[in-house]
């Protein structure tokens, strides 16, 4: 390339940054002009780093300002830094209402072994609490080890050796002029967390400040246990089918509809998995009602324990299940379909004192792009899905092709 077509090119490169365009093909090379080169290809790497990090941080305030729950918000938090900030586990503490303890919430990392998990509390005559109440603006702790020397009765840091912890990174959670708790990032190495840590893990943790006041989590005033339980039982009997237990039918469609308006805010993909029971009738037909009812107990058990968190399942309606999964990439999807598969047809189902072989077929629906991000679509496309699987067999999953050129104002609900 020529010097002057080179040198065009440069300043064609930095115009797209200026635009927020950090694609650009930056030529470099050996020369000045080559090392000019090299330093913008190394700004424009920068930049996109900054850049992915404000629109993390954004996504964090939409979410605050749409009232989505905690863990919608700490879930994001989990799988949107770690390019930004290195951890293997991060945890959310809170004081309890009479402030004579720390409670362990929420927690996420990338093993399964944990000695702290949700539900973990300590009193805060602990001495590792106490070093945490004096944390005023943000403690890094670089060598465990050489802290749990120092604070050699703390059950709170002997816990985190036991899981590898070396490095900590605690923010204070500060309402309304006062500490609510704290927000830890963890790492499995040594002297991990820099200054350059400091601004990013304080802006995440007056968010997550932010969205514990605003949904009342933390609360001062202590609410009647008898109130909360009749509350939660007759949002149980609304929400829920009074069979299985599973989410009803309008419950699982409520989820469907939230879901897919907060794929469409973040950018997210979504499926949707229809599930059948195959020849339920016989079941019915040969054995009886009561046991064609214990059969779908156990089924929607099965299917439920095999759910992660973010996997919604409810009854469709008869011996169909429905089963949202967002945030899924198409691998994703169908391994979670394939999970609910093996779960039922791994072993036979005991039901009034015999043993029946039961199989489920599936049909998977996935929205790949904002235009596929319909109701109406992905039920229908979920639908033909796993009327294939049945037609291919049964007991298997079938993936639906859904083509982005489809006007979903045109479709109605095939069911």
């Amino acid at each position: 390339m020529k010097k002057n077509d080179r040198i065009l090119a440069l300043c064609k490169a930095a115009e797209a940054m200026a635009r927020g365009d950090f694609t650009s093909d930056i030529p470099t090379g050996d020369d000045d002009i080559g090392h000019l080169g090299k330093s913008l290809k190394k700004l424009s790497s920068h930049l996109q780093k900054q850049f992915d990090k404000s629109q993390s941080l954004y996504k964090i305030m939409v979410e605050c300002n749409f009232n989505l729950r905690l863990i919608d918000v700490l879930n994001h938090i989990y799988e949107s830094f770690q390019n930004h900030l290195p951890y293997d586990r991060m945890s959310l503490v809170l004081f309890e209402q009479d402030q004579s303890k720390l409670k362990l919430h929420w927690v996420r990392a990338n093993y399964n072994k944990l000695e702290l998990s949700t539900g973990y509390s300590l009193p805060v005559t602990d001495s590792s609490v106490q070093k945490l109440l004096d944390t005023h603006d943000m403690l890094i702790i670089d060598d465990l080890s050489t802290y749990l020397e120092e604070l050699s009765e703390s059950n709170l840091a002997q816990a985190a050796s036991k899981e590898g912890i070396h490095s900590c990174l605690v923010c204070p959670l500060i309402a309304t002029g006062k500490s609510i708790g704290f927000v830890i990032f963890s790492c499995r190495k040594k002297n991990i967390y820099k200054k350059l840590h400091k601004d990013l893990s304080l802006q995440i943790a007056s968010h997550l400040a932010l969205i514990i006041e605003k949904t009342q989590l933390y609360k001062d005033v202590k609410l009647n246990k008898q109130l909360i339980a009749q509350k939660k039982s007759l949002e149980q009997r609304v929400t829920h089918d009074a069979l299985t237990g599973l989410f009803n039918r309008p419950a699982i469609f409520d989820i469907l509809h939230k879901q897919i308006l907060r794929a469409k805010r973040g950018g997210l993909q979504i499926a949707v998995i229809m599930i059948d029971i195959d020849h339920f009738k016989a079941i019915n037909d040969s054995s009886g009602h009561l046991t064609g009812d214990a059969v779908l107990c156990e089924i929607a058990e099965r299917l439920t324990n095999s759910a992660r968190s973010h996997e919604y399942i409810g009854r469709y309606g008869g011996e169909e299940f429905l089963a949202i999964v967002s945030p899924y990439d198409q691998e994703g999807a169908l391994k979670a379909a394939e999970r609910f598969r093996n779960a039922i047809a791994c072993q036979a189902i005991s039901a009034n004192q015999m043993l029946i072989p039961v199989t489920i077929s599936l049909g998977v629906a996935i929205s790949t792009e904002q235009g596929t991000l319909d109701e109406n679509l992905l039920l229908q496309k979920a639908d033909e899905a796993l009327y294939l699987a049945k037609h291919n067999g049964r007991n298997r999953v079938e993936l639906a092709h859904i083509d982005n050129k489809e006007n979903p104002t045109d479709r109605k609900n095939s069911r």
